[in-house]
């Protein structure tokens, strides 16, 4: 019997396991930066990862991103398409294990107009390393 509790305690902490390897809030007025170096554990390559927004209107933000001097925009709503993923490495095996990371909108504060991001870096094979840089205010 006790073997039993034991196996399904077990199961379901396992189950319950935070897919993520790493998470950090961010709160952000306009035009603030977030500046990520993103460094490989294999090859030590170095390559920023930035984010920044820049409208907030009829409840939809506007993100710009920019990886690799590879630029992109988002529109991110509270609680539809509240996140953008950007995978960092190529795919070694499968799809799989190809680590990305995940910025997720989480609230806005209309008083102080600022945003709160979650930046969740998900790397099942450690084959990236996060250095968080300070944000700049342009």
């Amino acid at each position: 019997m006790t073997r039993i509790f034991l196996f399904i305690s077990i199961l379901l902490l396992s189950l319950n396991a935070a897919p993520w390897r790493e998470m950090k809030s961010f709160t952000l007025k306009k035009d603030e930066t977030v500046r990520l170096l993103i460094k490989t554990t294999t090859a030590k390559k170095e390559r920023i990862l930035l984010w920044r927004w820049t409208l907030y209107t009829d409840k939809a933000l506007v993100v710009h991103e920019s990886f690799d001097q590879f630029v992109g925009q988002h529109i991110l709503y509270l609680g539809l398409n509240d996140s953008f993923r950007k995978p960092l490495l190529p795919a070694l095996k499968s799809e799989r294990d190809v680590p990305y990371a995940l910025v997720v909108f989480k609230k806005f504060d209309d008083k102080n107009q600022t945003a709160q991001f979650d930046f969740l870096l998900i790397d099942k094979e450690k084959r990236v390393l996060v250095d968080y840089l300070e944000k700049e205010v342009k």
